[in-house]
């Protein structure tokens, strides 16, 4: 049965613990940060304190007497820090002019040494960004090829392309975006430090808003959350059914159903519409609500501030210092309060990149009888025997409901070495799955299946499958050349071995008439080429691997009469020597057989040569009679 790995972790814990490779990147933006929080305190110290102080001081000032100002000095009342800063005398109004210029200077150097840290702390989280969507897509794809079938089947194409795409780039999004996070966290401590350094009561004032704030941030962001998740599960179903969409256009425009599937995707992309705008809704709420709490705080401060000056207690420049570090403040707290929607919605996708990445590989996924698959399958002779062999797909897809009809039931036969085994019988009687069993594409519900007398569940995949040549029903070329797709089975083999593969397959004639050759591209999917072409190379590459057991399932479905023909015999000197499974509706390619099994719904019902089973007459005579008829 197959079991998929569960976490203990909760999403959340488990999303920040896979950011740990970059702990150090993270902290260098912390960094960063600060610098630029102490840029900003020195710009609001320079210009809203100690310029609004000297001006106040030289304000009508005749400078009969020289005057004496103060720069970075703190003030504050007993229970606070004071600093009395640095003097400076000024003589004369040029003094005071030279003093504002210095003044402005300093500011626009800390300005500048800001900008290049703020740089700096954007760069690094931006690369953070990229190398964590580099990671998680190849960990992601690495999850789906190794994967068994049986998992794989059970999932939508749609859906696993919009968790590789769609759900890593809101978590790439996300991680970019914590730059501008982290600056706001540092910015808020800083300030609220330094705040809390001039005056404990009035920070002590601004420190009560920040608890409805929390709340208001959390509240709002679990139904952000929710909207996001059906966003995600819209976004598969569109991917799902574009895809669809592609691969079946033929059948759409022969039945006419153009306007159907148009009505289809309308409804799909009218879903996600309302979750998206439902999102929306709650995400515009947070700004003007965080900013309303926020002036109703600078409000209430202010209010303070303005009694204290008028009281005598604190200079005006301490008063617009103050004022505007709360009001500088709530800014990077309403940054955080929108930050918090784009959390909602990467914690859904991270949730959904993990579903995926908790794919265990076939060999760790399958094998729940503590035997270990370590043994390398070496000078094979062929020999495979299959004995008492079951299976379900309910059963390997997980299913912990009742069991249903079995699709393999206690099949046993034996094929000797070099021998030519021909599978037969009506549709969906389980042949496909039966070869697919051998090449453990799905596990044995019960039985066992050997090679040479060795249990292919105590083989390595890969050895199991290098000695094994597949040419499948559904032939499936990649996007690039015809070169490239015969060698895909050997990638060692040179241009030679390939070009003789070619021409026991019947296809170096077809090859050679190409404008390109063997570089010819075959397009998507092999689109380029005919089926009858597309067979042919998929022939070839089986040729090039040369395994000693070799599987044909319907391998000459696409060929014409003249081009089976013509192969017939190539496929008879490849098989020589080679233990070889048919599978095929034609008479002419199972009729030389040495051993003949006649399936139905899946159990051997008949063995035998054709002759044999011809004189018989079941089942087998029944299909043939009818072929010819």
């Amino acid at each position: 049965m197959l079991v998929i790995k569960k976490t203990k972790n909760p999403i959340f814990t488990r999303f920040v613990r896979y950011h740990s490779p970059y702990i150090g990147s993270i902290l260098l933006a912390m960094v960063f940060a600060l610098v630029g929080a102490v840029c900003d305190f020195g710009i609001f110290q320079l210009i809203l304190h100690d310029a609004v102080n000297a001006l106040e001081a030289v304000s009508g000032n005749s400078f009969d007497e020289p005057v004496s100002v103060r720069y970075f000095q703190r003030e504050g009342s007993g229970e606070t820090f004071t600093f009395d800063g640095f003097e400076v005398v000024l003589a004369d109004a040029g003094d005071a002019i030279r003093y504002f210029l210095w003044m402005l200077a300093g500011m626009l150097v800390l300005v500048f040494i800001k900008g290049f840290f703020v740089y700096g702390n954007d760069y690094v989280m931006a690369r953070v960004g990229h190398k964590l969507a580099f990671r998680l897509r190849n960990a992601l794809y690495q999850q789906i090829v190794n994967a068994p079938l049986g998992v794989l089947r059970d999932e939508r194409t749609g859906d696993l392309m919009t968790r590789i795409t769609d759900d890593v780039r809101v978590w790439q999004t996300l991680v970019a975006a914590m730059a501008g996070i982290i600056r706001a966290v540092v910015l808020v401590i800083f300030f609220l430090f330094a705040m809390l350094m001039t005056s404990f009561k009035l920070t002590f004032f601004v420190l009560c808003f920040l608890p409805p704030l929390a709340y208001l941030i959390t509240s709002i962001g679990r139904r952000i959350r929710s909207a996001s998740t059906e966003i995600q599960e819209q976004s598969a179903n569109i991917y799902s059914q574009l895809k669809e969409t592609f691969s079946g256009v033929k059948i759409i425009k022969s039945f006419t159903s153009e306007q159907t599937e148009t009505e289809r995707f309308r409804s799909i992309n009218w879903n996600q519409y309302c979750s998206a705008i439902r999102r929306a809704r709650f995400a515009a709420l947070l700004p003007p609500t965080i900013e309303w709490l926020g002036a109703l705080g600078i409000a209430t401060i202010f209010g303070l501030c303005c009694w204290q000056v008028i009281s005598g207690q604190l200079s005006i420049g301490w008063f617009i210092n103050y004022v505007g570090m709360v009001s500088y403040m709530f800014k990077p707290i309403k940054t955080i309060g929108n930050v918090n929607s784009a959390l909602q919605q990467c914690l859904v996708s991270a949730e959904r990149i993990f579903y995926l990445l908790d794919f265990g590989p076939e060999a760790e996924q399958q094998r729940n009888d503590g035997a270990t698959d370590s043994i390398e399958l070496k000078n094979i002779h062929g020999a495979v025997t299959f004995q008492d062999v079951s299976f379900s797909y309910a059963q390997d897809s997980g299913n912990r409901q009742a069991a249903s009809k079995r699709t393999i039931n206690n099949v046993s036969f034996e094929a000797k070495p070099g021998e030519v085994v021909a599978l037969v019988g009506p549709s969906g009687s389980g042949k496909t799955t039966l070869l697919n069993l051998l090449l453990r594409f799905y596990e044995v519900g019960s039985g066992k299946i050997l090679i040479d007398g060795v249990p292919i569940s105590e083989v390595k995949l890969a050895s199991l499958r290098h000695s094994i040549a597949l040419v499948p029903q559904d032939i499936f070329l990649f996007d690039g050349t015809i070169l490239e797709n015969i060698r895909y089975g050997c990638p060692e083999a040179n241009d030679d071995a390939i070009i003789a593969a070619a021409k026991k397959a019947n296809a170096h004639e077809f090859i050679t008439r190409l404008f390109k050759g063997y570089a010819t591209s075959v397009g998507e999917a092999g689109m380029k080429l005919s089926g009858g072409e597309q067979q042919r190379l998929s022939i070839a590459r089986a040729i090039l691997k040369d395994a000693p057991i070799l599987v044909l399932d319907e391998a000459t479905s696409s060929l014409d009469t003249q081009s089976e023909a013509l192969i017939q015999e190539s496929l008879a000197n490849l098989m020589a020597g080679r233990t070889s499974f048919i599978i095929a509706h034609r008479l002419s390619t199972v009729i030389r057989a040495d051993k003949i099994l006649v399936i139905k719904e899946g159990e051997i019902l008949e063995t035998g040569t054709h002759e044999t089973l011809l004189a018989k007459g079941g089942l087998y005579q029944k299909l043939c009679k009818m072929q010819l008829s």
